[in-house]
């Protein structure tokens, strides 16, 4: 698996997580809305991704990157 993934619920939040995953279903486990999830190696990837799919502006998505930098947490919910 990726450095990060990017989560999907199906209660419309992204997560993106830091966490080390060995497949798929051990975060369908995590989550009981799990929907998806994309496997990305940085935080650049993961900001291109933004601007790119959901059409973020440089500096919204370079925010959103920095929430995931910046977090000591697992789990960063990303505003898309």
């Amino acid at each position: 698996m990726q450095k990060f993934n990017f989560i999907f619920l199906r209660s419309d939040k992204v997560l993106v997580s830091q966490k080390k995953y060995s497949d798929w279903k051990e975060i369908q486990n995590e989550f009981d809305d799990y929907m998806a999830h994309i496997g990305f190696d940085s935080i650049d990837e993961i900001k291109e991704y933004m601007q790119f799919d959901y059409k973020l502006n440089e500096e919204k998505a370079f925010k959103e990157s920095r929430k995931i930098s910046e977090s000591n947490s697992d789990y960063v919910e990303i505003e898309l």
